[in-house]
């Protein structure tokens, strides 16, 4: 299930499902070691006194998660008539310490006065996994510590409105400010149970707290987990402030220091930290959005920030973080696929965030092979990630890699270029990572067509020479001797525009069908002759406008994607594109004519951008306006976008946030709002 909320600063990224309870939780990469396990929660819950315990994934509880605008700071509201509570959550990691913060203003609506415990569950899977953790009681700063070798998470907490102050708190930390408008003595957490979880049947210390009492168990080791209270009192139309962090370090030292950063900072000014740190972030550059409704602007926002929070501090670009995926084909999307990097970048780059596409083209550099080609995906510290394309088929050896892959970042770099003007990021792009991957373009050829060597396609489930691959690789080899040309290496240049021109001319020739007027799919070859032709038609077809291989207006171009909309489009209440004709991948229903497939953000997307290149005059681009307006319809009330939705029901499925979902978004308002302005201004 995607997820509702999603918070993080590059270091740190904590995913929240529906009911506001911890699912993801990754550090020191985001997308890598998560620290809580698939399936697992880290349950939040409420107990009133004479009503008992309702956490928060209890149907008693109307919870609707958001954000604050155009910040990353969670703004959700969480109602229980049950218990005559009503909760303004407000989650966030600060943008440069690794603190985890959630903050409730609790208040009574049901007219009494309240006791209230508000109960913090922890189930870490540190490093992965649930083996040689511990956690323990630490007295002298009245916070539990969960840690295992390299690994250290500190769980402190505090409230406006206290039950009472733990008798524990040994040391002057306490005597500190947890709200700057008054100095108030901060009792720190009220109680804590630390036991087994996952083990000998033994569930966990939530258990434990569903009585309303903890049992103070003060250290446990192995497959360990904790639950911490904080009791409070809460009055009617009075907003009592709860309080809980987790600071993430590598040793005790660090999380204790970040714990008393915490503590003299305040909760509300880190939040206020946050907040604003995030707004003069998204709005940087001042944008001007035409015509587009107020709901497509904050969408275009809620994208860059939600790119932002997947794109690693050391570089890599997540495809996304929701662990959920694992129940599908035990893995995740937690990964850097270069192409997703690549289009990420392009849509960055055009929201003029160039520091973000910088770090990610230092990542490529620093992990593309000897022989210049990258593979198919990497993790987020630069090791190579899983993969399903076998290095031996079929009695032979192969590259498992998708060419595209390679191909894309030259075009990348050299858009970067042209949007900074940067000649020593340019010279050092070549020596670092252009040279050698274009000359493994060349390098990887048919000696008798001039066209790629089989690689796999973009949804990565087919080997073949593809329509999209071949495309890809010319954009990528006319970079290269552009890049080339521009800094004085002429033979250089030479080898890889004549490349280039020889594929483009083979494209036409070997992958476009004259019978049918569109370009296929993709081809096999074998002993030089051609033994398959797929007409399957593939929304990835598309991207021979999109990178300039042919201009929109090119009659094979019109009648491709013409073909292309009448076999694609999801002729259903839902609407939208699917990938290709018969796709079963996450498949609600069978694939008909009227449902091709799921409906998908990035292919829809790629639609709207078709016609806002192709449009004439301001009319033409009402039907790209129409599925802004859809991408808008189908988020998340928090602004999420999913790879894919229900074609019957619209919700989401698969993974959510997916980056490139995001950046096709951001891509294309831009593209709308230029084409829109070109129109008014008679250019």
């Amino acid at each position: 299930m995607p997820h509702s909320l999603v918070i993080g600063n590059g270091s740190v990224l904590a995913a929240f499902d529906e009911h506001l309870q911890m699912r993801d939780l990754y550090y020191p990469h985001v997308g890598m070691e998560d620290h809580t396990a698939y399936g697992d929660v880290h349950r939040t819950g409420v107990w009133v006194e004479g009503k008992g315990i309702r956490w928060f994934s209890h149907e008693s509880w109307d919870i609707r998660p958001n954000y604050k605008p155009e910040t990353l700071v969670g703004h959700s509201l969480l109602r229980n008539e049950e218990l005559g509570i009503e909760i303004i959550a407000h989650d966030y990691v600060h943008p440069v310490r690794n603190v985890l913060v959630r903050n409730f203003l609790v208040t009574s609506i049901d007219g009494t006065e309240k006791t209230v415990r508000v109960f913090f569950h922890h189930d870490l899977h540190i490093y992965g996994d649930k083996q040689k953790d511990t956690a323990f009681y630490e007295p002298y700063t009245n916070s539990v510590v969960h840690y295992r070798q390299r690994r250290y998470f500190l769980i402190g907490g505090n409230t406006s409105d206290p039950v009472e102050c733990k008798a524990g708190s040994h040391s002057d930390v306490y005597q500190s400010v947890l709200h700057s408008k008054e100095q108030v003595e901060a009792c720190g957490i009220s109680s804590y149970s630390i036991g087994k979880a996952n083990y000998q049947g033994k569930e966990g210390t939530w258990r434990d707290a569903e009585d309303g009492e903890l049992a103070n168990s003060t250290i446990e080791q192995g497959s360990v987990d904790s639950t911490v209270g904080i009791h409070c009192f809460v009055k009617p139309d009075v907003k009592t402030e709860v309080t809980m962090w987790m600071c993430l370090g590598k040793n005790l030292e660090e999380v204790v220091e970040l714990q008393q950063f915490v503590l003299t900072e305040g909760q509300e000014r880190l939040q206020r930290n946050c907040h604003n740190y995030w707004k003069s972030w998204v709005n940087k550059t001042s944008q001007n959005f035409g015509s587009l409704s107020p709901q497509l602007t904050d969408l275009y926002k809620r994208s860059l920030l939600l790119i932002r929070l997947h794109s690693d501090n050391d570089g890599g670009i997540l495809a996304a973080a929701d662990a959920d995926i694992m129940e599908f084909n035990r893995d995740t999307y937690t990964y850097v696929w270069p192409r997703d990097g690549a289009f990420v970048s392009l849509a960055l780059d055009a929201a003029n965030y160039m520091e973000v596409t910088r770090r990610f083209f230092a990542f490529c550099c620093a992990h593309q092979t000897e022989d210049g080609y990258m593979l198919q995906k990497y993790n987020p510290d630069g090791s190579i990630g899983s993969t399903w394309h076998p290095w031996f088929r079929d009695g032979k050896a192969q590259l498992p890699i998708q060419e595209d892959e390679t191909a894309l970042i030259i075009y990348a770099i050299w858009k970067h270029f042209q949007v900074v003007q940067d000649f020593e990021f340019l010279q050092t792009m070549f020596e670092n990572f252009v040279k050698k991957a274009a000359q493994f373009l060349v390098n990887f050829r048919e000696e008798e067509t001039g066209l790629p060597l089989p690689s796999y396609d973009p949804w990565e489930e087919h080997r073949g020479i593809f329509t999209y691959t071949t495309a890809t690789t010319i954009a990528g080899l006319h970079a290269a001797a552009q890049i080339a040309h521009m800094l004085g290496h002429h033979n250089h240049s030479e080898r890889y525009a004549i490349a280039a021109d020889g594929m483009k001319q083979a494209l036409f020739f070997h992958l476009f069908h004259t019978e049918t007027g569109r370009f296929m799919k993709k081809i096999k070859r074998k002993d030089g002759q051609t033994t398959e032709r797929d007409l399957t038609p593939d929304a990835s077809i598309s991207v021979l406008w999109k990178i300039g291989v042919l201009e929109p207006h090119d009659p094979r171009m019109v009648s491709t994607m013409e073909q292309l909309r009448e076999a694609l489009t999801v002729r259903t209440d839902i609407g939208g594109w699917a990938r290709y004709t018969h796709d079963i991948y996450h498949a609600q229903v069978a694939p008909t004519k009227e449902i091709p497939g799921n409906p998908w953000f990035v292919t829809t997307l790629w639609y709207a951008q078709w016609i806002i290149a192709s449009a004439e005059k301001g009319e033409d681009l009402e039907a790209a306006r129409d599925i802004l307006e859809w991408t808008a319809k189908h988020a998340s009330p928090a602004g999420i976008l999913a790879e894919q939705i229900h074609p019957l029901t619209g919700s989401p499925l698969s993974v959510g946030p997916l980056t490139w979902s995001h950046a096709s978004y951001v891509e294309t308002v831009l593209q709308f709002v230029e084409k829109e302005s070109s129109f008014s201004s008679g250019t």
